[in-house]
């Protein structure tokens, strides 16, 4: 008997049943939820029980055809790829080039799956590439807003960007965003032309950039193994598969990422104790700079900023040096806004508030009760664990209570009590793995900000890093079948995804 319960506790700490177990947890909570949403009216934004697979904002929709082949082909590829040769002793370039070929190569192949969509009205309808299709979609995508930049020129566009005359006839996804993604595919449209093809396959080209910094930032903190680990995980996590070709959350996740990865090189060179607070700090500059670009193309990188914030606080040993950081940053963030301002005139306040009233108008405050509430920050912290793996999801649990069990255990040193006072265990630590913790302070707060209302397996594409890094550590510490296993499922979870759900991205 004691033989069998050793046996029963033994399968279930291990990762395939743990990943199981939790997919099975986010069944019968889509069930409860849709539950209450048809007995209650409960009111979740833009995600309705009639039509969308709640938490997701996603319908049911069974598409599978001869375009799920050239899928599985790359696919199947990328897996053998990843045993025989990925995982070897290969140079960082090589390996980089590789995972950027894999990404396109992965993307438009997933993205393609269901085959062609029907648009325009009875009787005039056309046949388009799934992989195409948004782009379509004018009235609401920044797409159909490239020929405004060309009417009212740049100047005029940024200028008069809030003002009722130009924001009213804007499409529905630009009002209540910055300028930067429609100026993005204008820049587009100039060098390759206005067209649906150009327009997807740069979404997709540019957001493989962010390969690079996923790999470094990776490396940085655990070596080598563990970004190559990270790396070949990040190229099958299903939301940023499944939204980066047909959606430009592609493209405002790079410049995020990119920030985070230049807040850890400034961490690393330029928060030296004896350095003065006047000398230049590059690093920290790019940081902000970065931070501007981001938030000039997506509000939400404003996750980033509190996140980095919260890595002040937590390293508290060294909260001097990083508000010297910080203070760089904060210069080249309003540097970039200032110099905005003085070119075209452009008011980023003034968007901001426009964006946030039109998005009440259409998916409310998301605090109009308690019970709304809390039902809408559980669906958004579970639409975003679903949307990026159950694998992942599952892995990254383990690593979080292990990393937060290890943090504890650790003794409080003499010269961190101060007479009497104890420092909370949280803050004890300057070497403890802050990356794990601070993110999930950062995402426990945006979840329970009301601040998204829903729709974040798309719209916190950015946040993968902060989740396939740890998972990464923690496979490289088990048997490597139980990576097979993680990127194995993964990959059927994607493909899966892909064919039974209709994301309209």
């Amino acid at each position: 008997m004691k033989n069998f319960q050793q046996h029963i506790q033994k399968l279930i700490r291990s990762i395939p049943v743990q990943i199981g177990l939790l997919a099975l947890f986010f069944c019968v909570y889509h069930l409860f939820l849709k539950y209450i949403m048809r007995e209650t009216g409960l009111d979740l934004g833009a995600v309705g029980y009639n039509r969308h697979v709640v938490p997701l904002y996603a319908q049911p929709s069974f598409d599978l055809n001869f375009w799920i082949l050239p899928a599985l082909v790359v696919c199947t590829g990328f897996l053998y790829l990843c045993y025989r040769y990925l995982l070897s002793d290969i140079s960082d370039r090589r390996l980089i080039g590789i995972a950027i070929v894999c990404f396109i190569a992965i993307n438009i192949s997933v993205a393609q799956i269901d085959g062609y969509r029907e648009i325009g009205a009875e009787g005039e309808k056309e046949r388009i590439l799934t992989l195409l299709e948004p782009y379509t979609r004018t009235s609401l995508e920044y797409y159909g807003d490239v020929p405004r930049v060309d009417e009212f020129g740049i100047r005029r566009f940024l200028r008069d960007y809030s003002k009722p005359e130009l924001f009213d006839i804007l499409s529905g996804h630009t009002r209540t965003h910055p300028p930067g993604g429609v100026l993005f595919l204008w820049h587009v449209s100039g060098l390759f032309g206005y067209n649906l093809i150009s327009a997807s396959l740069v979404t997709i080209f540019f957001t493989a950039l962010t390969v690079i910094p996923i790999y470094r930032l990776a490396e940085m903190f655990y070596g080598q193994k563990v970004a190559r680990y990270a790396l070949l995980l990040f190229l099958v996590t299903p939301n940023f598969v499944m939204f980066t070709g047909t959606s430009m959350d592609g493209p405002f996740s790079v410049f995020p990422i990119l920030s985070v990865y230049l807040f850890y090189i400034a961490r690393k060179r330029e928060t030296i104790p004896d350095q003065k607070w006047y000398e230049f700090r590059p690093y920290s500059l790019l940081t902000g700079l970065s931070l501007a670009l981001g938030m000039f193309m997506t509000y939400s990188t404003v996750v980033v900023g509190v996140f980095l914030c919260v890595i002040a606080l937590l390293e508290r040993q060294r909260v001097v040096q990083y508000l010297k950081v910080l203070l760089f940053a904060g210069s080249g963030f309003i540097g970039f806004y200032l110099v905005l301002f003085v070119l075209t005139g452009f008011r980023p306040v003034e968007a901001l508030w426009a964006a946030i009233k039109k998005d009440e108008m259409g998916m409310g405050t998301g605090y109009e009760s308690i019970d709304r509430y809390f039902h809408l920050s559980f669906a958004n912290l579970f639409a975003f664990l679903i949307g990026i793996g159950f694998p992942i999801t599952a892995v990254w649990l383990r690593e979080l209570v292990s990393t937060i069990r290890n943090w504890r255990q650790r003794t409080l040193s003499s010269e961190e009590n101060i007479g009497e006072t104890r420092i909370p265990w949280i803050f004890r630590y300057k070497n403890a793995d802050t990356f794990v913790i601070g993110f999930l302070i950062t995402l426990l707060f945006f979840t329970f900000s009301t601040l998204f209302t829903m729709e974040v397996e798309r719209i916190w594409i950015f946040m993968v890093p902060f989740l396939v890094i740890p998972v990464a550590k923690h496979l490289t510490e088990r048997p490597i079948s139980d990576f097979y296993w993680v990127i194995g499922i993964l990959v059927a979870q994607l493909i899966i995804g892909e064919v039974l759900l209709y994301t309209y991205w």
